[in-house]
């Protein structure tokens, strides 16, 4: 069986190789061919960052609805769970400590 040196020597190689292939992996990609593809990319994230802030500022957009409704349905959740909570702890009412004269 393998003592603990050998396999954290084998880890640590691992790791060295892993890094050094990814290195030169993202330096090809980034010079070479999927340079244009790069570009391509960030142009389009920059297009759908815009039509998404456009939809969400729309109050009659259905992304706009949709994401007043997860803010309504969260904060009624945490409503519930601090009401859950305020309830379990023994000593204290609606959440709040009790004050001992």
């Amino acid at each position: 069986m393998p003592d603990d040196d050998e396999v954290s020597g084998g880890f640590g190689w691992g790791l060295l190789v892993g890094a050094t292939l990814g290195i030169a992996a993202g330096a090809y990609l980034a010079s070479g061919p999927g340079r244009g593809q790069v570009e391509s990319l960030r142009a389009r994230t920059i297009e759908l960052t815009g039509s998404a802030r456009r939809a969400a500022s729309d109050p009659d957009s259905a992304m706009r609805r949709a994401i007043q409704d997860g803010i309504n349905a969260a904060r009624r959740r945490r409503e519930e769970l601090e009401s859950q909570a305020g309830r379990s702890r023994p000593g204290t009412k609606d959440g709040n400590q009790a004050i001992n004269a």
